[in-house]
């Protein structure tokens, strides 16, 4: 006897808010369901379908669809789910496969792991997205029994009420659900062929930014009739990590060179990848090179002799004053000693960066900087050379300089009766003005900015008015002087060596630029923005950020300084108050740092030991009370203080089998 399902239940489920359309067996069959046409709602015509529930759309849902035969592992996901997903409706067709329904925090498409062969059964796990469906209410196909929602109906959960989630969520999910497939199953599909990349290479192939020609070159040489699919995702994320976004079209005209190519799962497996932390050009270069690939020919052409080429006519007559060649055996000490504006960390007369994430206070910091440094005063405890600043903030208005500037004041203890701010620091709000230095609008030619000329001018107006032959420029940012693409090596280097570093020759100017970090550079803690030429053309980098524990305090760390050491034991903890980042030097400021800290911890350390099935018990080899303070090297009294504490506050729970579980972070 058959059912009028959809007719049923279809109504239902639209008022509740979901997307539904007819479908026989697992297929929809609808022309352009997937565009939501009203042929969808008429529930006579369809009486006797199946019930597709649209993924995407205005709710942005997204099912999870654990393919999977083992019962052992399908549980192990399922674990997984809860851990990293949360809670969420669950649908079971042909046991012990499952689905599981949350909605994204935005439109997200449609991803998957590898097949593996699992004691002879193919077994995936895929996140259906925008453009798919799956059955809501019918008959398995292969079971011949009804699908089954054994925990919750959806009809009675509206979009709304269905666990928010992240793409980075799922990644890192689809991520775990690989490691559990690959430890009990072969991946299956024609082996990678590619050999890993080796260390050692004086073409620097572990860079991950690259020129848009030489991927294009190296790609050429890289096959693709039969890649194996996890190869080809592989050269997706690796042409990403090295051209961004830009490289979306490389990406297709290499694609299309397979028989299988599919412009739209393309565009999906592009759109997917997000954040890409350790695959780039010089993976690229090196898949490319087993196929007789040559960097070095394509940097470094080899010289073909003096009739190879014609000289540059406007070179032919420009003479070399060899007395500006240094000779060794010429070279006499004793000479001066290095100079520096802030000792160990940004050396004068030189281009340095300071990097730091959107909102995280780099501003503040640098005009914390710019007020030492026109006092000559130490800043945050280290050494400051004393001279007149011009602070060039391109994303602050006057009024806003200002009330930091009133708190500045009062950290160095300056206020209108005492005195006021140094006369020697100039500060110049940029915010919606064309601050662009120079653009590459003619084949990479590099073209001067109209503001270029301003600054230069601006710059010997201050060392006029201060009567100095010496300068700081603050730079920020350099998102707003910078007119070229941050992954093209040769622009970041004109911008930096030619353009800010001729203020370091012409006007005897100490440059420190401000900059946000690429999302690669964020995820990997390095800090670092596109090309690896940020980071080679200046003298100096320093990384502002967050603390994980603490989302006042920040640290400040040396990255990257040719005159000094660098490493996590120059970092250094700034604590925000009164407006400002101050040394935390008062017992309860360090207490405060040295609390959360151990509180992130105890959270951490709870949460992996549980995940991995080991978790803190309330006696035994694992007891919390000995075991867990051991384990995060801290004092046991403090620890168990603040394990009492946090389960008062909902955060931890003691679980009568497994042990003591994360309920929440806060």
């Amino acid at each position: 006897m058959m059912t009028s399902r959809y007719a049923q239940y279809g109504p239902a489920l639209v008022e509740a808010g979901y997307d539904i359309t007819p479908v026989k067996g697992k297929a929809a069959y609808l022309p352009g369901w997937s565009d939501r046409p009203p042929e969808a709602l008429d529930y006579k015509a369809h009486a006797d379908a199946s019930i597709g529930v649209l993924t995407g759309g205005a709710h942005n849902l997204v099912a999870i669809d654990i393919d999977v035969l083992c019962p052992f592992t399908e549980t192990q996901i399922e674990t997984l789910i809860g851990h990293e997903l949360g809670e969420a409706p669950r649908r079971i067709g042909n046991a012990p496969k499952s689905l599981f329904l949350f909605r994204c925090t935005e439109p997200f498409l449609k991803t998957k792991t590898g097949v593996y062969d699992i004691d002879g059964d193919d077994s995936a796990v895929e996140v259906l997205g925008e453009g798919q469906q799956f059955v809501a209410s019918g008959i398995h196909p292969d079971t011949l029994k009804p699908y089954k929602w054994p925990d919750d109906s959806l009809i009675d959960l509206t979009p709304g009420d269905l666990t928010e989630v992240t793409p980075e969520q799922l990644h890192a999910f689809l991520d775990g659900c690989r490691n559990i497939l690959g430890r009990v199953g072969t991946l299956k599909g024609r082996v990678s062929e590619r050999k890993p990349a080796v260390n050692g290479t004086s073409l620097m192939l572990k860079e991950l930014d690259g020129e848009m020609g030489e991927i294009n070159a190296a790609l050429a040489f890289l096959p693709n009739d039969d890649e194996h699919y996890d190869d080809w995702v592989a050269t997706l994320h690796a042409i990403k990590g090295a051209l961004g976004d830009d490289g979306r079209e490389l990406a297709h005209r290499w694609s299309k060179r397979s028989d299988k190519y599919d412009e739209a799962e393309t565009d999906r497996a592009w759109d997917s990848i997000k954040d890409v932390k350790h695959i780039g050009a010089g993976s690229i270069y090196h898949w490319a090179a087993q196929y007789g690939f040559n960097l070095r020919e394509i940097r470094e052409p080899q010289y073909e002799g003096p009739l190879d080429k014609k000289p540059r006519q406007d070179l032919i007559n420009d003479s070399i004053n060899f007395d500006s060649i240094l000779r060794a055996s010429d070279i006499r000490g004793p000479i001066p000693e290095r100079e520096w504006l802030l000792r160990d960390w940004f050396p004068s007369k030189a281009v340095s960066l300071l990097f730091g994430p959107g909102g995280v206070g780099k501003t503040l910091l640098a005009q914390q900087l710019a007020n030492c440094v026109a006092t000559g005063v130490d800043f945050m405890g280290i050494e400051t050379t004393r001279m007149p600043v011009l602070a060039v903030l391109c994303e602050d208005d006057s009024l806003e300089i200002s009330r930091r500037q009133l708190s500045i004041n009062d950290w160095l203890g300056v206020n209108e009766i005492t005195g006021s701010g140094p006369d020697n620091l100039f500060i110049w709000p940029r915010v919606g003005e064309d601050n662009i230095l120079v653009t590459f609008p003619s084949q990479g030619e590099d073209k001067p900015g109209e503001f270029y000329g301003k600054l230069r001018d601006a710059v010997e107006e201050v060392k006029q008015r201060t009567d100095s032959d010496e300068i700081l420029i603050i730079l920020d940012t350099a998102a707003d002087l910078f007119g070229g693409n941050e992954n093209v090596r040769r622009e970041v280097n004109t911008f930096v060596k030619t353009y800010l570093s001729s203020f370091c020759v012409a006007h005897n100017a100490t440059v420190i630029t401000l900059a946000h970090p690429s999302l690669s550079g964020l995820s990997s803690g390095t800090g670092l923005s596109g090309s690896t030429a940020w980071e080679n053309s200046a003298r100096a980098r320093a990384y502002f950020h967050r603390s994980d524990d603490d989302d006042d305090v920040r640290t400040l760390s040396r990255k990257k300084s040719n005159y000094s050491a660098i490493g996590d034991s120059h970092d250094i903890t700034l604590l925000w108050q009164d407006g400002v980042y101050q040394l935390p030097t008062l017992p309860d400021q360090v207490d405060r740092i040295e609390h959360n800290s151990t509180r992130n911890k105890i959270l951490d350390e709870i949460e992996s030991a549980y995940i991995d099935g080991a978790g803190y018990k309330a006696r035994g080899p694992r007891a919390i009370k000995s075991a867990l303070p051991k384990n995060i090297n801290s004092r046991a009294n403090v620890v168990m203080k603040l394990v009492r504490q946090m389960e008062s506050e909902g955060l931890i729970t003691l679980t009568t089998r497994d042990g003591y579980k994360v309920l929440k972070r806060g």
